[in-house]
């Protein structure tokens, strides 16, 4: 392994709607680089949409991807197969532009439905996965003469389509369309790669190890009775422009609950341990940072610190003067978070499952390579013989999904009563998601398209097609076949 070489797996994803547990990912567009961005491989997968799939007009409207465009399109099992295998190919280190935020819980929650390893691309192999987007906004606060950065109504954007056209990058579509995005996010890091020793630095923060090494070496400068904090920075793009996409924090230390989670508390905020309106404690918040995520730590170095805001140094010094004044308080907040469980969520739909139901363990993971090794004309007889229940749900819905068409489908089937639940309005029929959110339905989808009626004149004339299609798909999928 020591002797592979690794790439760059530079990548994009379109979707069905915004829900990574519940949507279905359309598009998968990939440029595999050197280190040099030298392009060694592209490919587009596009999956056909799946009859458990309510589209979300607002997204398609967005990314206009047609009907017939996704009808050539393989089937959500083989795309599972093929993407998972493309980044987990040895030495890749796969990234785009939020695609930490975005595209990788997709990724995550469609090898999991499809009973691939959710994560082994995160770790094993040599691979690991990057983020553009944080990189961004490193160079943003700290180096911005390396770009032309576009502004919106007089504020600082770090939209991709945007920075795209500021500097004038050369890509081949449109924008929103997967692979102009990956060519996009190529162009940027050509322009990031020329300052070396940042673009090297900002590597450090995607390897888990190096991110670890270099959070710990950080000094311990804020004391609270006979404990030592770090005090830092944060970079994140979701902290937004208005804060200079940086705010201070410090560092709690680590959840008892779940393994490489370390809980940091904002020092901007007006009321950051519950004081102000004496809050429970379970109404209070804290960053939660895995290493290797996107949130880039940085020491309170006076060069660094003087990128915040007036307004956040000024919260930050008055806050920790808070701290001091109600340590007892301070420290019950600390034990109260790193004790913190997710709430179980007791309906959670198998699809959603990812993180409530954890790992698969050897024997799910071998129970479903006999799935997956299965000839496509015995899965079923394959699926007759998996004792998991997990892994037995799981499966059935591939097969349903994928090697049954609709006249196959009986009416007293499991998936035949799933999809009348996707028709119907009742809410004990919406399939529940790990945040207690809910499967995106018929009726939201109808919903969605009268929203988008209303609006119907400022759309263009491919919008428009695009919208008279959705409607009739929509209203079709709502009524029961005979």
């Amino acid at each position: 392994m020591k002797n592979k070489m690794k790439t760059f797996l530079f990548y994009d994803i379109e979707t069905s709607g915004l829900n990574p547990a519940f949507d279905q990912i359309l598009t998968f567009a990939f440029i595999r680089t050197d280190f040099g961005l030298n392009e060694m491989d592209r490919q587009t997968i596009t999956i056909r949409l799946r009859k458990d799939i309510v589209p979300s007009p607002k997204a398609f409207l967005t990314h206009g991807l047609t009907y017939d465009e996704l009808e050539h399109g393989v089937s959500e099992y083989e795309a599972a197969l093929k993407i998972h295998n493309i980044l987990n190919t040895p030495g890749t280190i796969s990234l785009g532009y939020n695609s930490l935020g975005f595209d990788d819980i997709f990724l995550r929650f469609l090898f999991y439905r499809n009973l691939l390893d959710p994560y082994l691309h995160q770790y094993a192999n040599g691979c690991y996965r990057m983020d553009v987007l944080p990189i961004t906004a490193v160079f943003r606060v700290f180096y911005p003469s390396c770009l032309k950065w576009p502004c919106v109504d007089g504020k600082p954007s770090l939209k991709l389509d945007l920075i795209c056209s500021e500097n004038r990058f050369v890509t081949s579509g449109r924008a929103h369309e997967a692979m102009n995005d990956v060519e996009a996010v190529i162009e940027l890091v050509r322009r990031l790669i020329l300052q070396k020793d940042i673009w090297k630095y900002c590597l450090g923060f995607f390897n888990k190890t190096r991110d670890e090494i270099r959070i710990s070496s950080i000094e311990k400068t804020f004391d609270i009775q006979s404990e030592r904090f770090s005090v830092c920075l944060m970079v994140s793009a979701s902290f937004g422009a208005g804060k200079n996409y940086l705010v201070p924090v410090i560092r709690l230390g680590e959840s008892r609950v779940y393994n490489n989670q370390s809980l940091w508390l904002r020092l901007d905020s007006d009321d950051i341990i519950g004081l102000g309106t004496d809050k429970d404690l379970k109404d209070t918040f804290v960053i939660r940072k895995r290493p290797g995520d996107a949130l880039i730590v940085l020491p309170a170095l006076e060069r660094f610190w003087t990128k915040l805001p007036e307004a956040s140094q000024q919260s930050a010094d008055e806050n920790m003067d808070k701290i001091r004044r109600h340590q007892e308080r301070f420290l019950e907040f600390i034990e109260y978070h790193c004790r913190y469980e997710y709430p179980f969520v007791p309906d959670i739909d198998p699809d959603a499952a990812l993180y409530q139901d954890g790992f698969f363990s050897a024997l799910e993971k071998k129970q479903s390579d006999l799935f997956h090794k299965a000839a496509n004309n015995r899965k079923k007889e394959v699926l007759q013989k998996i004792q998991s229940p997990r892994i037995k749900v799981l499966a059935g819905r591939i097969f349903d999904r994928n090697f049954k068409d609709e006249a196959e489908q009986s009416k007293d089937s499991e998936y035949h009563f799933y999809l009348n639940r996707l028709r119907s309005s009742l809410p004990e029929d919406q399939f529940v998601g790990y945040k207690n959110d809910i499967k995106f339905n018929c009726e939201q989808g109808m919903r969605e398209l009268k929203e988008v009626e209303n609006d119907l004149l400022s759309l263009n004339p491919d919008q428009k097609k695009m919208f008279g299609w959705l409607k009739e798909y929509i209203m079709n999928l709502s009524i029961p076949p005979a």
